[in-house]
């Protein structure tokens, strides 16, 4: 039996590894990169206007008459280099040789070298590096920023990682369970709608429902044609066993009987799982309705039923023959169920973009309890065993509406029976 896949063996922990691996290698080279250019620029820029002070320094003729500047600290020391106690140099240096403080304490922050002239005399000869170390203090937390930034961006990668590991899961889990119990029933658990993984679970459950529908009607058709097939199967044989030559005319009719209900299997069939496409053309809708009423006017006036109609024009894209032949059923249908003298409505209205097309008679109906059936295969109510046909017409009709996107439902009037398509 398959089990669940472990999370570390599925790929997106492989991918979450190995964006982890390379996003921290990155963020790495990065902090570092920040910090050692940053570094090296500060201790170079700093030393080389400290250097360019001090030979300003040797360059005077008297020490005494140095003149004042802002962002420079001259003080004079000992013989010994002794600092002052009001300076406590950092530490970690930014150079060697050069002593970094802050001046007066709490003050500004200067880098200093001791320079001791040829006569013994020393002086600490100081650079204000507030602004700078401030840049080099924002560049240190840009490159910190970007380490936490790729760590959570790893983290979620991560968390990502997990959700479509989990949302697998529940789609193979469900059909591993489906394999074994061949419960079409079952659906997988939509834990969210916004993702690509909620959108493909709600697929699926649609494909899931399509099948168990399918499933079902197949089974229903096995018993069906077992009862349906049955009784005209039976005659047949026994009107071979008793045929001398003057039945051969009644065989055909059984013999075509047959081959009509399977032919119209096949079609349906054909209809419901190619879903073919390559015929659709543009259309008139009121054209294709006119026809089938022209071709089944002189059975409505041989029975002296009056047809009344209310066509609008309506267009639309689709298959001209499969049309013809579902709205042909539906007339058949309730021709054959309309008493002689009745009526036939038929009505095409096209509004908000929906065409409507409505086919009732006066006719007695059908029972409530058998409405959601008419449109299964071989389904025939008790009342019709007796009369004319397979019971797939309606069926054939609910394929080809849904080819084309509409629906189709039956309903009983007052005055009678009706069906309406709408497209």
């Amino acid at each position: 039996m398959i089990s669940g896949r472990r999370y570390i063996k599925s790929s997106s922990f492989v991918m979450a590894l190995l964006f982890t691996i390379l996003c921290g290698a990155a963020a790495l080279s990065l902090g570092y990169f920040i910090d050692y250019f940053a570094r090296g620029h500060f201790a170079q820029s700093t030393e080389a206007v400290l250097d360019s002070e001090i030979r300003y320094i040797k360059s005077l003729p008297d020490l005494s008459n140095i003149p004042e500047n802002a962002h420079r600290i001259y003080i004079p020391l000992d013989r010994n280099n002794a600092i002052p106690d009001d300076i406590n140099p950092e530490t970690s240096t930014l150079r060697e040789g050069i002593l970094v403080f802050d001046y007066p304490q709490g003050g500004p922050r200067y880098a200093a070298k001791i320079y001791q002239f040829e006569d013994g005399q020393s002086l600490l000869i100081g650079y204000d590096i507030t602004d700078i170390a401030h840049d080099f203090r924002f560049m240190q937390i840009i490159g910190i920023a970007s380490i936490v930034f790729v760590m959570i961006v790893v983290f979620i990668s991560y968390l990502i990682s997990v959700f479509v590991v989990s949302g697998t899961n529940k789609i193979a889990n469900t059909a591993r369970d489906i394999m074994n119990t061949g419960d079409l029933s079952q659906r997988i658990d939509i834990g969210s709608r916004w993702d690509d993984l909620g959108n493909m679970t709600t697929v699926l459950n649609m494909l899931l429902s399509r099948i168990e529908q399918l499933m079902t009607g197949v089974r229903q058709v096995s018993d069906n044609i077992a009862h349906d097939l049955r009784t005209p199967l039976t005659r047949l044989r026994q009107k071979i066993e008793a045929a001398r030559g003057e039945k051969q005319e009644d065989l055909l009719k059984e013999a075509d009987h047959l081959l009509s209900t399977f032919n119209a299997l096949l079609r349906i069939s054909r209809i419901e799982t190619e879903k073919q496409r390559s015929r659709f053309q543009k259309l008139d809708l009121q054209n294709v309705l006119q026809d089938v009423i022209d071709f089944y006017e002189p059975l409505a006036e041989e029975k002296s039923i009056s047809m009344v109609l209310d066509l609008q024009g309506a267009t639309l894209e689709g298959d001209r023959d499969l049309l013809f032949q579902a709205f042909a059923n539906i007339l058949d249908n309730a021709l054959k169920y309309t008493p002689a003298g009745g009526t036939i409505r038929i009505s095409l209205h096209n509004a908000d973009g929906r065409i409507s097309i409505e086919i009732k008679d006066s006719g007695a109906g059908v029972p409530d309890s058998d409405l959601a059936k008419i449109f299964e295969r071989f389904y025939r109510s008790e009342e019709s065993r007796n009369t004319a046909g397979t019971g797939l017409g309606l069926s054939l009709v609910a394929a080809v509406v849904e080819l084309h996107h509409g629906t189709v439902k039956a309903e009983n009037s007052a005055s009678g029976f009706r069906i309406i398509t709408i497209l």
